[in-house]
């Protein structure tokens, strides 16, 4: 895979709200794909229709808090992020942190540096924003994105209790200093 990314140049877009449609299938794909064999159907069920709506994408595409970021491996659409300011986790609200809320890349194009690259793309953002730490919440369980995120430098400092549908979920929570 490593020399597709080669061959085909990636490209960055920040989404808009045209691009709800692109979004919610792949938000769908990538969550069912990551969780789908470790839940139940009825939850990821419930828990995708909520959040991965074109209607919900839209809504949160007009939010100024949040940022939508779209890669693409020459047309198609691969993964995408999402980032929400104005939601810190921490004790003292001064610190102006930023949520990397969603990240994913497709199974098929994953292990070959896209997460990475948008990963790096989303700490830009950050930086552009003057937002001095990037946080997010990642399931316990979810041993391959633990490992990821601790390889770029993010640390747990802290869980909390993520809803797919009518469970309860322990998330960690990451940070690292931009």
């Amino acid at each position: 895979m490593q020399s597709v990314i080669e061959e085909e140049k990636l490209h960055f877009k920040a989404a808009c709200s045209s691009d709800a449609l692109v979004l919610s299938k792949l938000g769908k794909e990538t969550f069912t794909e990551s969780y789908g064999h470790e839940n139940t159907a009825e939850n990821m069920s419930k828990y995708i229709k909520q959040a991965f709506s074109k209607k919900a994408i839209i809504s949160q595409l007009e939010d100024d808090i949040n940022f939508f970021l779209i890669v693409k491996l020459g047309n198609k659409a691969v993964g995408y992020a999402k980032l929400r300011e104005n939601n810190n986790p921490f004790h003292n609200k001064k610190v102006n942190a930023v949520e990397l809320e969603r990240i994913y890349v497709k199974k098929e194009f994953q292990g070959n540096g896209i997460g990475q690259a948008l990963l790096d793309k989303c700490l830009a953002f950050a930086r552009l924003r003057k937002h001095p730490v990037m946080w997010l919440g990642v399931w316990e369980k979810n041993l391959k994105a633990l490992k990821f995120y601790q390889k770029l430098g993010f640390v747990v400092f802290g869980s909390h209790l993520f809803e797919l549908g009518n469970e309860e979920q322990n998330d960690y929570l990451m940070k690292i200093d931009i």
